[in-house]
């Protein structure tokens, strides 16, 4: 691969400021055909000066369209076109680096932007009124936010309730530990004693807090979801469990 055809990837801290980029390459991106090519790419990746911010703010685009239902920014968007006011705006609106977590707790953010100061301006430079649902930035107080799958492969059937419940209560309690456990060295490595490692801590923690295990499971068992004080009791013992 030439020189000019690898692209100009930086990498930014979090909370870290997403710098400015072309208008031109936020439309150009959009304008690439699902599913994308390599060669689309390539040729979209030749004209940026940093791919990665351009990558964010592309990003940035698609959750507004899609927030609300796809009411967000729906006078701005016809369903195939935005309006240059989005890609203009898009371009510089402020917005900084944002590492998401699986497991979110009051006060995490949502998005790294604000989308609701996003569509003010918006109507501010267009003049096109608009009245939306004002989208929520942050976890609010006391909430907790977890996301699990449930999948069957073709031809198996429907997947076992109990089976279902104790595999999801697995993931949420890797989602809590890997959050609260103070894993900061080992987490971001891949070698093989380390993924090793990090299995042996992660299942004796399974192992001593059966107890809770249990309570997880009950909660997706029944659909009623897990119980505020039975998520704080995990992450109290993520955070004080020995390493």
């Amino acid at each position: 691969m030439a020189d000019t055809d690898i692209p100009k990837f930086k990498t930014y801290a979090e909370g870290e400021p997403i710098p400015p980029v072309d208008p031109e390459d936020l439309r150009r991106r959009w304008h690439i055909k699902i599913p994308w090519t390599s060669e689309a790419l390539q040729a979209a990746w030749s004209h940026e000066a940093d791919s990665s911010a351009v990558s964010s703010r592309y990003g940035m685009l698609r959750m507004l369209i899609d927030l609300n239902h796809g009411q967000l920014l729906a006078p701005w968007h016809d369903g195939k076109e935005l309006n240059d006011a989005v890609f203009r705006i898009a371009a510089a609106f402020p917005m900084h680096m944002l590492r998401q977590h699986n497991y979110m707790i009051e006060g995490d953010e949502y998005f790294g932007f604000d989308p609701n100061a996003f569509v003010k301006q918006l109507i501010e430079e267009t003049g096109i009124a608009h009245v939306w649902e004002p989208v929520a930035t942050k976890v609010h107080e006391g909430g907790r936010g977890y996301t699990t799958v449930s999948a069957t492969f073709n031809g198996q059937g429907p997947s076992d309730p109990e089976r279902e419940a104790k595999r999801q209560a697995r993931d949420l309690l890797w989602q809590i530990w890997s959050r609260f456990a103070h894993l900061g060295d080992l987490m971001p490595l891949r070698d093989k004693w380390t993924v090793s490692r990090t299995t042996e801590l992660f299942a004796n923690f399974v192992v001593a807090n059966d107890d809770l295990l249990r309570e997880v499971e009950s909660g997706f068992r029944t659909g009623n979801g897990v119980p505020l004080e039975i998520l704080t009791k995990v992450e109290r013992r993520a955070q004080s469990f020995p390493r």
